[in-house]
């Protein structure tokens, strides 16, 4: 199963969980707006016959209170306050209000939804109970607009909820595509490493097993082999150091470190024939660093330059917040094609052997220091490679 359905499933399962949800909540909002709503409908016709008792039971010359009368199931009469054009069943509703003794509220159809208030103990006789209605339509229009309202919101809410669930389940799988990623880059290099070694090896090895040989002849072939091999272990070293840096499983265990001595170290160190390494005198200069990690990346660097110069200089310098040390040398330089690109992994200035990794490796370090590093062509002839770090806050 890929991480792209992995992402599709969590988002459909948050997606699915918060339907349910808004679902819900938009259930209890419409069933409390539609009864707030039917409440207001309850108070207007409350407030009919409470206005009618106030003007002692009277009604008004413009035709108010319309649509109320005081009934008398018993003597089956009925009067009418004001005007009507509705036609409830008068008896029934008052018949009702007086068995049960208290304010009762119920709804009939004619020519659409109605609410009738009838009140035993308004009417100033005890017989005779006030019953008053309300067009319901205005407020079931009330209603409905209310409840498309929810509805509209809880889809907007549900979509909104499914895009932050896509765009988090991506987030969330975000370590684990890294991971994935960093797998198959590294299988991808270790093939790329071991092709060349294990062909070599096989090659050297059928070629020494074709025919019987001499002694000189099979030497040969097995310091083929075991050049191959050493190169082969070799990459396979430096892509699993390559592997642990970009899983940030070899931080940096930074303490206070005099590069300047570093410097010297490494310039006193290193030894390749035929290729003077030097360093200039230096002030003390302290950085937070790694003391191995970083004269690794200034080994490393070191050896390169002198496998294809006569003369490499080490130096250190500070300016303001940063601390540079330069590598540089008196050899053909960087390849214009090849510079831009030369922290690359398996990017080779020569064709000398080496892995193509140890750049790359040296710029994964500096990195994880907060430093940077550069590479250039000397203007009077070879190259110069910078590594720019922070100084120490405690250091001289």
């Amino acid at each position: 199963m890929n991480l792209r359905t992995i992402r599709v499933q969590l988002t459909v399962l948050f997606a699915l969980l918060a339907a349910v949800s808004v679902a819900l909540l938009a259930w209890i909002a419409i069933s409390a707006g539609n009864e707030r709503i039917l409440d207001s409908a309850e108070r207007e016709a409350e407030g009919v016959l409470r206005r009618l008792a106030l003007n002692g039971f009277q009604g008004s010359e413009d035709g108010e209170p319309f649509n109320t009368w005081q009934v008398n199931p018993e003597g089956e009469w009925q009067d009418a306050y004001g005007d009507t054009w509705v036609e409830p069943p008068l008896f029934t509703i008052a018949e009702n209000a007086r068995s049960v003794g208290e304010p009762i509220f119920e709804e009939f159809q004619q020519n659409g939804p109605w609410l009738a208030y009838a009140d035993p103990g308004d009417s100033g006789s005890e017989e005779s109970v006030l019953v008053t209605t309300v067009e319901l339509f205005a407020f079931q229009e009330d209603q409905d607009a209310f409840r498309l309202r929810v509805i509209l919101a809880a889809i907007g809410a549900t979509i909104a909820t499914t895009l932050a669930a896509w765009f988090v389940a991506g987030r969330s799988l975000r370590p684990a595509r890294a991971a994935m990623g960093r797998q198959r880059d590294f299988i991808a290099d270790a093939a790329h490493e071991l092709r060349t070694p294990l062909a070599v090896i096989r090659a050297s090895a059928s070629h020494a097993l074709s025919r019987e040989r001499d002694n000189a002849e099979y030497q040969q072939a097995l310091a083929e082999i075991l050049t191959a091999t050493e190169r082969a272990g070799s990459g396979v070293n430096e892509l699993l150091e390559l592997a642990r840096l970009d899983a940030g499983q070899a931080e940096p265990r930074k303490a206070p470190l005099r590069i300047d001595l570093l410097v010297e170290e490494v310039a006193s160190s290193v030894r390749v024939e035929n290729t003077s390494i030097t360093s200039r005198p230096m002030e003390a200069i302290v950085v937070d660093a790694d003391y191995a990690l970083l004269r690794q990346v200034m080994e490393n660097l070191t050896h390169n330059a002198a496998s294809r110069a006569d003369n490499v200089d080490l130096t250190v310098v500070r300016a303001g917040d940063t601390v540079t040390v330069e590598i540089s040398d008196d050899g053909p330089g960087f390849d214009e094609e090849i510079l831009p690109h030369v922290f690359e992994r398996f990017r080779r200035g020569d064709n000398r052997g080496s892995t193509g990794l140890g750049m790359a490796i040296a710029k994964s370090i500096v990195d994880a220091h907060g430093g940077s590093v550069s590479a250039a062509n000397r203007s009077t002839g070879g190259a110069i490679v910078k590594l720019h770090l922070q100084p120490s806050k405690d250091g001289l």
